[in-house]
């Protein structure tokens, strides 16, 4: 299984600390950690950060050969401030990761074929990323677009939302995005069984996923929406839990064609995550059992 993922690779910065990340990214690590060869078109520049992160990215097992060179704009970074626990973000723009150049891209992949892409909101905030991602799309063809919401502030629009469900046939967003994305399309507070069918029939979806933490996740597939229980943990960090879940949901839906069986073992994963410290940690011989495929 090859797997693509286009976006931010970027740092978080918490109390002075730095921390790698960005969800495609992380999905990308995540997939690795699956047993998938996983790829990253992405945007960093010349600095030590950028250095520091296509090291990182290869540890992980992550390909860095479609990853970019910027030397007019920094890598990015997201200062976290911690008020009372609560995180308050300042996500910096005018970084590589706005600029990703699709004519760097498009001779690297003529040769290469994938069957899992996967994007987000966040890198289509600059003009030339959203372009490259809209041309990368119309000339290579995929199994799965997987289009996960991934909200962030000040750094999505309807535009956004409307072209990338367009692009995809499978979208994940997790349960507090449903009332703001109906909002943007419907001016409408739609149940969420009402947006999933909405969903599936204007945009001519597969899947959509809508995980809901502790409760585990739904899956709406074939006009019909399921609830898939997850199991409550003690979270020690949610970071990069839910772009594991992610990864582990089309790694067995790929393999087995199965959403619900997928969904099952993406909320352990997820729920894994959740409960270490640290968006990618090490999975347990548990979790590489259920992603062991018989």
């Amino acid at each position: 299984m090859k797997v693509l993922s286009f976006g931010e690779i970027l740092w978080d910065i918490i109390e002075g600390k730095k921390y790698l990340g960005g969800a495609p990214f992380n999905f990308s690590a995540h997939m690795a950690q699956c047993g998938a060869k996983a790829y990253m078109i992405s945007r960093l520049g010349k600095d030590e950060l950028g250095k520091k992160a296509t090291e990182m990215a290869a540890s992980y097992e992550v390909n860095t050969s479609l990853i970019q060179w910027d030397d007019k704009h920094p890598t990015g970074t997201v200062e976290v401030i911690l008020n009372q626990g609560q995180p308050d973000y300042t996500i910096h723009t005018s970084v590589a990761y706005d600029f990703i150049d699709y004519t760097e891209v498009s001779s690297k992949l003529q040769d290469q074929e994938f069957d899992v892409f996967y994007f987000g909101s966040l890198a289509q905030r600059g003009v030339t990323s959203r372009q490259t991602l809209k041309s990368l799309l119309a000339k290579n063809t995929f199994d799965y677009v997987f289009y996960d919401v991934n909200l962030r502030k000040d750094s999505f629009s309807k535009d956004i939302i409307h072209d990338s469900l367009k692009l995809c046939n499978i979208l994940k967003l997790n349960h507090s995005e449903v009332p703001e994305v109906s909002q943007l399309l419907y001016k409408a507070d739609l149940s969420m069984e009402e947006f999933c069918k909405k969903m599936y029939i204007d945009y001519e979806l597969e899947l959509v996923i809508i995980t809901a933490a502790e409760k585990g996740c739904y899956i709406f597939e074939a006009d019909k929406l399921q609830l898939v229980p997850g199991r409550a943990v003690e979270v020690a960090d949610a970071v990069g839990a839910g772009d594991s879940f992610s990864a582990a949901f089309m790694y067995i839906y790929f393999h087995k064609g199965d959403a619900l069986a997928a969904a099952k073992v993406a909320n352990q994963v997820g729920g894994f995550v959740a409960s270490h410290h640290g968006a990618i940690p090490s999975y347990s011989e548990e979790i590489k059992s259920l992603l062991t495929l018989l």
